[in-house]
């Protein structure tokens, strides 16, 4: 597979009538990276909880929450949301009490053809600058370990079960401190 030129990705906002696109390429994403380590029907789970509404209204309203979307020539290569903390899926599982920072990078998906190009740092930066933040990592997607990491991502030592959908997989939280993050690079 050809991989694409990352200089030549227009990085923007996504706008309520990219919701759908957003939806089906994290999904499509999600599915991809994780096969094999989710349920088979992961994608199908994760399409059947997708609230289309709610994403075009937040798309459509301004908020603290960062959404970018990178593309060329109108193919979407990119995701990246990042948004205060705690999420509300935290808070229903109670980890809101130990957040270890305000920004919580929720997503950061590429394409195949995107992977190792450096579009997913440049998402990344445009996201959360050099905050402190932190995200999930499902345990075992190693890629996104080392890609982190060389972010200043460091594990915060915790592992918990991922939701129904995702198959009660193992997720581990990762947190960077701004010193680290501007030491790293």
């Amino acid at each position: 597979m050809e991989t694409i030129d990352a200089a030549q990705a227009v990085i923007r906002e996504p706008a309520a009538t990219d919701a759908e696109r957003w939806d089906e390429f994290i999904v499509a994403e999600q599915a991809a990276v994780y096969r094999g380590v989710v349920p088979d029907d992961f994608a199908e789970r994760q399409r059947a909880q997708r609230d289309r509404a709610a994403r075009t209204a937040a798309f459509a309203h301004p908020s603290t929450t960062v959404r970018l979307i990178a593309e060329i020539d109108g193919e979407l290569v990119g995701a990246v949301e990042a948004c205060d903390a705690p999420a509300a899926w935290e808070r229903s599982l109670g980890l809101a009490d130990d957040a270890p920072a305000d920004r919580e990078l929720g997503r950061l998906y590429v394409s195949e053809r995107a992977r190792g190009t450096g579009l997913a740092a440049k998402l990344m930066d445009a996201a959360l600058g050099a905050d402190d933040a932190y995200l999930w990592i499902i345990d075992g997607n190693e890629r996104a370990k080392r890609f982190y990491a060389r972010r200043g991502f460091v594990d915060y030592g915790e592992s918990v079960a991922a939701g129904p959908s995702w198959g009660g997989v193992s997720m581990r939280r990762m947190v960077r401190r701004a010193g680290d993050a501007a030491q790293s690079n």
